[in-house]
C-alpha cells in the first residue's frame, strides 16, 4: 500500500513538472489569443463581445494593465502574433463564412516596455492607448458568401508572423468534415494584406475536435499548431510545411491560443466554457510523439 501511494505521488509530481496551469481572471473569460515575451510578460485578447483591448499580464496569468487600441474594432478577434516591431491582431473570426470585412490590425511595440516590483508594488511603463494600422484582406479562392457546405472552410482563428510575412490558417467547417487546413501567406501593402493560398494540410483528426485549428505560432523555422485536443509541430521542408510531431493535450478544454517560449515549451490558453474556466497552461514538448 505504501508503494502504491508513493507511485501516485511520483506520477503527480511528474505531471506537474510537465505542465503548469493558471486560472485567468474573469476579464479574460473569452480569451482567444496569447503572445508571450521572454517569460517577462504576455499580451492577450478576447474575441467578439469585448472592445479593442489588449491585456497585459505576467507569465503567471495576472493581468496588470490593458491597452486600448485606437483605430480598431473587435468584430471577432481570434489570435495575436508579433515580430520585432509590431503586434498583429487578427480580426478574422468568420464562423458563418460570409464576412467581407476581415482585417489585420498592426500596432507598434517597444522593447523598452517592462514591469517590475518595487516595495511589493507592480509598476510598469506600458501605454494606455496605441494607434493601429488597419489592413483588409479577402480569400481569393472564396466564391460564395457563404459558400456551399462542402467548401465551408473560410473561417480562421490562427495567425503567425513568419519571416516578414503573415500566415493565416483556416478552420474547416465543411460538411462532410474533411479536416483540411488551408495555410495562407500574406504580404503587407498600404491598407491591404495580399493573401495567396500557400498550402493545404490535413491533421488527420478523426473528429472536428482533433483536427480543427484554433491557434498557431511560429519560431525558428517551425510552425506550432493548436487544436482542441493536440499541439502539432511542423517544419519547413523544400519550402512547404511538414508535420514532424504531435502532443496530446489530455482532457478536453476549449483551447484557443498558443505562444511558443522555446523549442521545448509552449503556452496555451482556453476560454471559459462548459468544459471549465478560462486558463493558461505551459506544456513541455520534449516528449512529443514523432509523426508517422
Amino acid at each position: 500500500m505504501i508503494r502504491f501511494y508513493f507511485a501516485i505521488v511520483i506520477c503527480f509530481f511528474l505531471v506537474s513538472c510537465a505542465s503548469q496551469r493558471s486560472i485567468l481572471p474573469d476579464v479574460l473569460d473569452e480569451v482567444s489569443g496569447v503572445e508571450c515575451f521572454s517569460r517577462s510578460y504576455c499580451f492577450a485578447a478576447n474575441d467578439s463581445g469585448d472592445g479593442p483591448i489588449v491585456y497585459v499580464m505576467t507569465p503567471e496569468g495576472v493581468v496588470f494593465h490593458h491597452i486600448y487600441v485606437n483605430g480598431a474594432k473587435n468584430v471577432d478577434w481570434e489570435d495575436l502574433s508579433c515580430d520585432d516591431q509590431f503586434l498583429y491582431l487578427g480580426d478574422i473570426g468568420n464562423n458563418s463564412n460570409k464576412r467581407k470585412n476581415l482585417k489585420i490590425y498592426r500596432i507598434p511595440i517597444s522593447d523598452e516596455w517592462s514591469h517590475s516590483h518595487i516595495d511589493g508594488h507592480l509598476t510598469h511603463n506600458f501605454p494606455d492607448t496605441v494607434q493601429a494600422s488597419s489592413f483588409s484582406f479577402f480569400y481569393q479562392d472564396q466564391k460564395g458568401f457563404p459558400p456551399s457546405a462542402e467548401v465551408f472552410n473560410f473561417d480562421a482563428e490562427s495567425i503567425a508572423s513568419a519571416n516578414g510575412k503573415l500566415l493565416i490558417l483556416s478552420k474547416d467547417r465543411s460538411k462532410p468534415y474533411r479536416g483540411t487546413c488551408k495555410i495562407y501567406e500574406g504580404e503587407f501593402s498600404p491598407g491591404k494584406l495580399k493573401l495567396k493560398l500557400f498550402q493545404q494540410i490535413n491533421f488527420k483528426g478523426v473528429s472536428w475536435l482533433q483536427g480543427s485549428v484554433t491557434g498557431c505560432d511560429y519560431k525558428d523555422g517551425k510552425l506550432y499548431v493548436l487544436t482542441y485536443k493536440r499541439v502539432f509541430v511542423l517544419e519547413r521542408e523544400n519550402g512547404a510545411f511538414k508535420i514532424i510531431g504531435k502532443k496530446n493535450l489530455g482532457f478536453l478544454q476549449q483551447w484557443e491560443g498558443i505562444s511558443v517560449e522555446s523549442t521545448n515549451s509552449v503556452r496555451i490558453v482556453a476560454e471559459k466554457s462548459r468544459l471549465g474556466k478560462q486558463k493558461m497552461k505551459t506544456i513541455q514538448l520534449r516528449d512529443f510523439k514523432a509523426w508517422n
